[in-house]
């Protein structure tokens, strides 16, 4: 009976540690959370590229003479 106690005793320690740094993840992200919105201003955000144009369309039967080259080139 003293080992099952025991047991009971471990589980109840882990699972209030457990809680415990849950409780505290949840307060630390909420104070970044407030601390980069009352500061944001402090840290613009990186402005994008625009984006590239996509290349010209290749003929279908160019890409079809590449691969047969290819096929050929490794087959010897």
């Amino acid at each position: 009976m003293e080992l099952l106690m025991q047991g009971v005793t471990l589980m109840v320690i882990g699972m209030a540690t457990v809680f415990a740094f849950l409780v505290l993840l949840i307060v630390a992200m909420s104070s970044s959370a407030v601390f980069f919105s009352k500061f944001a201003h402090l840290f613009p955000e990186e402005q994008k590229a625009a984006p590239k144009k996509a290349p010209a369309a290749v003929d279908p039967s160019a890409e079809i003479a590449v691969a047969l080259a290819a096929i050929r080139a490794k087959r010897g």
